[in-house]
């Protein structure tokens, strides 16, 4: 699971990272306003969304688009002119393109992976499988697996709070 999250990440990070996208500016014509309600166990929390839809044009004047929608922090009045990438087929506002939290994702998925090879060594998580104690016990080499491993998963974590809290 962890290497086909990493797989679907991967390319999107390595856009973020080298600036791919053609800046543009758009001109809103409108904005709606969205909620998005989220359930949690003890209470219920309600987000506020943006969308604003108008022309977007190229800062190089080589494309335009009309209808372009685009989701943003803020609701802007008519005729504001707000920055705006286009990558690929999509739209989007140049600070939501974050290569912090996709590389956390990353680093994540490394400990997670990590977590993945000691499950499939040891045969801990099955159904009726030993412990977390036993299940090291029988880890194959131990003194060196055991650390490589734990030395993995914890280096993604670290890596993970890094990247999600710093960048």
């Amino acid at each position: 699971m962890a290497a086909v999250v990493a797989a679907v990440t991967v390319p999107e990070l390595r856009s973020e990272l080298a600036g791919e996208g053609a800046d543009g500016t758009l001109t809103v014509s409108s904005c709606e306003t969205h909620t998005k309600t989220h359930y949690g166990t003890h209470r219920r929390s309600t987000e506020l969304k943006f969308s604003c839809t108008g022309n977007w044009s190229a800062q190089e004047g080589k494309a335009t688009y009309q209808d372009v929608v685009v989701e943003t922090s803020s609701r802007f009045e008519s005729g504001a002119k707000i920055p705006v990438v286009q990558v690929d087929d999509t739209f989007e506002q140049p600070q939501d393109r974050d290569p912090g939290d996709d590389a956390a994702i990353l680093a994540f998925c490394l400990s997670l992976l990590a977590f993945g090879i000691y499950c499939l060594l040891t045969g801990f998580g099955t159904r009726n499988g030993p412990g977390f104690t036993a299940s090291w016990q029988s880890l194959p080499a131990r003194t060196v697996t055991g650390p490589v491993l734990g030395g993995l998963c914890a280096l993604g974590v670290l890596a993970a709070l890094v990247c999600a809290l710093v960048l």
